[in-house]
């Protein structure tokens, strides 16, 4: 019995060990890499667009290697023109508390949002066809969600639309703004809705801005 309990503490040791190491080398990665846009494509970005990352951390790297894409990003938010802000734009996107000091909708700085992001993981898209009118829709609700203070769905039920996970947020605004859904045809197939290929499905979107074809 003793040994038995000998072998399972030993193992949750080993387990807390190899997560606090991975998640010290990736801290240490994120401290000293540099990441910024060009100043051609900070001009290039417009209100009501979705910019995406491959973030640090376990977490994100299990995301990016269990979908396997081709543009390797684990995280999606929306950009709101912003021009008493950094870079002049804010960022509103869901994350969970696991990765954040809070949980569910907010905002974050362009600075920081780059911060997080692993080099050359960078991806910026635009709804296919929108004018600024379209454009404002969008981050308009987005700023409405983020007053709402949703959740995140840490069950990724996109029936459930209490609460979001990420690439929920920018998916419940094309549905309810202009009734295009992104994930149709999607939804009984396993994890599929949650793929971030969606998001440069020439089908919807335009794509600005891809750093991944640097990596």
């Amino acid at each position: 019995m003793r040994k038995g309990l000998y072998i399972i503490l030993i193992f949750i040791a080993a387990f807390v060990l190899y997560f606090s190491t991975y998640d010290l080398r990736s801290e240490q990665k994120q401290q000293y890499i540099k990441y910024d846009l060009t100043r051609e494509e900070y001009a290039m970005l417009k209100d009501g667009d979705f910019i995406l990352r491959h973030g640090y951390g376990i977490v994100s790297d299990a995301i990016v290697n269990s979908l396997n894409e081709k543009n390797h990003v684990s995280h999606v938010g929306v950009l709101v023109k912003c021009d008493t802000a950094p870079k002049n734009f804010r960022i509103v996107h869901c994350v969970s508390q696991s990765l954040y000091p809070w949980d569910g909708v907010q905002e974050q700085s362009f600075p920081l949002f780059l911060h997080d992001s692993q080099y050359n993981s960078i991806m910026v898209v635009r709804f296919k066809g929108a004018n600024d009118s379209t454009r404002h829709k969008i981050s308009e609700k987005a700023l409405y969600y983020l007053e709402k203070r949703i959740p995140f769905d840490h069950s990724f039920d996109i029936s459930d639309s209490s609460k979001f996970y990420c690439s929920e947020l920018p998916w419940m605004i094309l549905k309810n703004e202009f009734d295009v859904d992104i994930f149709k045809d999607k939804m009984n197939e396993q994890n599929d809705h949650m793929r971030f290929n969606n998001f440069w499905n020439p089908d919807y979107f335009e794509i600005i801005i891809n750093h991944n074809e640097k990596r």
